[in-house]
């Protein structure tokens, strides 16, 4: 049976988008056929152990699920600004419907059996309960989330279209060392849970997969006021010509955030897509003018991302850092905050232009994820060697340079060690300088180091 047709898409060509969606009854049969408007028909083998088969352009476009095959419309083109009528024909079984004409990025889901279809949005190769019959959809969603200090979140919750379900529930704690942690919970009906955590965390709560995974998974950042892991460091916005305006955003927890889930509050999209992320200790400057604002700076060695976040008012304004949809910071400014044409600080309330670079100190300032202590600053080859002790929550890199900056060495020392590790800076280093850099994502501190005869 026919049940979905998404012939107009909006965001990308049609070659890229289209699709139409068979869901498949429990028969044999050898082949099935698809014909538009009275045209050759397209063959496809009956594709075994399916329930769904999802007919695109590109085999790329297809989702990877156990349940759902894929076949290609080659040249067929799904029409876009008429109506249209399409046969499926598998063995004994057929289907025959008559489409109305499309709406832009709208796609046509049939609604029941009937010869009806409702304009909506398009859910490629996944159930719609709303309109399909017979469909089983268990769904989680979270209601309320209450941070108690010294016990972590309490989380409130409804199971629907289940009686109950296992659930596995993923917890990271943005402010500790300890990584996901994972436990598996029954679920039902109105449900509450406890999560343990320092502060803000970032929360899943999974379920078993069904027909309809839309709402088979919650994924929430749960931001403590005041303990957020992401903030605003810098604004600038009222640049120098051609400078383009530009604020900077820094992640000051342990671990890598998804760019798709930040953005400027009500200033454009995301600052990129689900495969990018900002990487523990990382500062990403925003602008509009990427390549403008590159050009100004004049140096390569800070990450910049481009988006539509309007203007900034150069005598009195504000601008907010949200984290999905919830306003993790904000900062204000007024004529008086800072003397055109500077940039400012918002934590330490002062003029700064430090594009990509975390000034230190200061109250609010952000932490350094390690500490360490060096046997000596100057070693002799033929002396004791270079010891290096580091303390931190999680694991800190080192690397030896030599005096041009190039590594030849490097190690891994683990979280929450006490040892004494040793460095041969002796031995790989000529006399003269070199240098031991330690690091934790995109936190770095070199020091230097002098070898002598």
């Amino acid at each position: 049976m026919f049940v979905e047709f998404f012939p107009d898409p909006t965001e990308v060509p049609d070659g890229e988008g289209e699709f139409i969606e068979i869901r498949l009854d429990d028969f044999r049969a050898d082949s099935l056929f698809v014909g538009l408007d009275r045209k050759a028909p397209l063959a496809f083998a009956f594709p075994r152990g399916a329930n769904r088969l999802l007919l695109v352009h590109d085999s790329a476009a297809c989702p990877a699920r156990d349940s759902l095959a894929c076949g290609l419309l080659g040249a067929y083109s799904l029409p876009n600004s008429r109506g249209s009528e399409w046969v499926l024909r598998s063995g004994s079984c057929s289907d025959s419907v008559e489409l109305p004409a499309p709406k832009p990025g709208k796609s046509l889901q049939r609604i029941g059996e009937t010869s009806e279809w409702a304009f909506t949005s398009g859910t490629p190769g996944v159930a719609a309960p709303a309109y399909e019959l017979g469909i089983r959809d268990c769904g989680v969603r979270l209601d309320a989330a209450e941070f108690r200090d010294g016990v972590g979140w309490a989380l409130r919750g409804f199971l629907g279209g289940c009686d109950s379900a296992a659930a596995t529930v993923e917890v990271l704690d943005l402010g500790s060392a300890g990584g996901w942690r994972r436990e598996e919970v029954p679920l039902s009906g109105a449900f509450s849970l406890q999560v343990g955590a320092k502060g803000s965390a970032w929360v899943r709560l999974v379920l078993p997969a069904d027909a309809a995974p839309s709402n088979d998974s919650v994924d929430r950042f749960l931001v403590l006021p005041g303990n957020a892991p992401v903030a605003l460091t810098e604004v600038h916005h009222c640049p120098s010509e051609p400078e383009p305006e530009w604020v900077e955003v820094y992640n000051s927890s342990r671990y890598a955030l998804p760019l798709s889930r930040l953005r400027l509050c009500g200033r454009g999209g995301a600052f990129g897509g689900a495969s990018d992320s900002l990487r523990p200790y990382e500062s990403v400057l925003v602008t509009k003018d990427s390549a403008g604002l590159r050009g100004a700076l004049g140096f390569k060695d800070v990450r910049i991302v481009q988006v539509s976040m309007g203007f900034l008012n150069n005598v009195s304004g504000s601008v907010s850092l949200c984290l999905d949809s919830v306003a993790v910071d904000s900062v204000a400014w007024t004529k008086n905050t800072v003397a055109c044409p500077s940039g400012f600080n918002p934590l330490f309330g002062r003029a700064e232009n430090t594009p990509g670079y975390q000034r230190p100190g200061g109250d609010g300032a952000p932490g350094e994820p390690f500490r360490f202590r060096l046997s000596s600053r100057v070693v002799s080859r033929h002396g004791a060697p270079l010891r290096i002790s580091v303390g931190s929550e999680h694991e800190v890199e080192l690397r030896l340079l030599d005096s041009a900056g190039h590594g030849v060495w490097s190690a891994r020392v683990g979280a929450n060690s006490s040892a004494w590790h040793e460095i041969p800076a002796a031995s790989r280093c000529g006399v003269g300088v070199c240098y031991v850099a330690l690091s934790v994502g995109a936190f770095e501190k070199v020091v230097g180091i002098v070898v002598r005869p």
